[in-house]
């Protein structure tokens, strides 16, 4: 989950391909298998974060709980203070999971698709209800803080308030709304008001969070990054302060901000080299290019003539020379 929140430095992992989870006839002689992340790795990845400031790991990929080292890197990454989250989609976590979950993960997001769940006037309640209610009994009987996570559609912007009225009565602690690409800024300001309302409606029983960035309340000013390429020069622990989330992929490729990020911004490869190592280099060379990519997308959402955007693809766009997110039309 990305948190877009004061002082939380986010450590992201990809530890697994998604075709993985949609097999199980793979053989040690698959080149994804080879070149694949095992734990050692990840331990020596999660510590060299830890060292450097981060203090959230968030498990993503397709399906995170399939991961079969992920009690390891859990209990590492809460050995070294940093709290774990994760979003499950397709797969429901049984008891047996959720026992050793409950000391792995301090935030477990729930996947769901309101709007084919949602009861329709007049009608009973659907077997998707039903199904998804059980699942969530066991969840909140596990005792682990979890959140309703759902993506923001055209279809599904109609059932915002019901899906914050369902969160709350799961038990839910957060409901956290994640726009998809291209929805037109009139349904994204829609989205806005809707979420600062429930915000106050369930304020002490429901944190909503949508994931979208406002051009009249940017996360940070031009003058932070000046000051930020300062204090990382001087120390690495500072650079999750601005650069969150870093992402280790499942190739082992070590990026800024999201999975997939122009390979010129990339930090290098873990097979290659420790990540402490890698973001020596990094600072050195690459720290005052990212400001500068981080300074053009600020400025080009300021000026934009939509209020609403994707940071995270603005900064992916900025880096490959684009000229997307804010200023571009849906």
């Amino acid at each position: 989950m990305n948190l877009h929140i004061p002082d939380v430095r986010t450590l992201e992992i990809h530890p697994a391909p998604w075709s993985s989870v949609r097999t199980s006839c793979r053989t040690s002689s698959d080149p994804e298998e080879r070149n694949g992340l095992g734990v050692p790795l990840l331990l020596q990845a999660i510590n060299d974060a830890a060292d450097l400031g981060y203090n959230f790991l968030n498990v993503a990929g397709d399906e995170p709980l399939l991961y079969p080292g992920l009690p390891a890197i859990c209990r590492e990454a809460h050995r070294r203070r940093m709290l774990t989250s994760m979003i499950v989609n397709r797969v429901s976590p049984t008891s047996a999971q959720l026992e050793w979950l409950r000391f792995s993960i301090d935030l477990l997001g729930i996947a769901i698709d309101p709007h084919a769940v949602r009861p329709k006037p007049g009608r009973r309640n659907s077997r998707a209800i039903q199904t998804l209610e059980d699942r969530l009994d066991l969840v909140r009987r596990s005792g682990i803080p979890f959140a309703i996570v759902i993506a923001l559609t055209k279809e599904t912007l109609g059932d915002l308030e019901w899906s914050a009225e369902f969160a709350a009565a799961q038990g839910a602690a957060m409901l956290q709304v994640r726009p998809v690409p291209g929805l037109a800024d009139e349904r994204m300001s829609t989205a806005w008001m809707m979420a600062e309302c429930l915000s106050d409606l369930y304020r002490g029983r429901l944190v909503i969070h949508l994931d979208a960035t406002n051009r009249y309340n940017l996360p940070i000013e031009p003058a932070d990054l000046a000051s930020w390429r300062r204090d990382v020069e001087r120390e690495a622990r500072y650079l999750g302060e601005i650069l969150s989330p870093l992402v280790i992929e499942h190739t082992g490729a070590v990026a800024p901000i999201r999975i997939g990020f122009p390979r010129s911004f990339a930090f290098g490869n873990l097979h290659e080299e420790r990540l402490t190592a890698m973001t020596e280099r990094w600072i050195e060379r690459r720290a005052g290019d990212f400001c500068a990519i981080y300074g053009a997308a600020l400025e080009k959402a300021r000026t934009s003539d939509r209020t609403f955007g994707d940071l995270y693809e603005m900064l992916s766009d900025e880096a490959q020379g684009g000229t997307h997110g804010m200023s571009a039309r849906s």
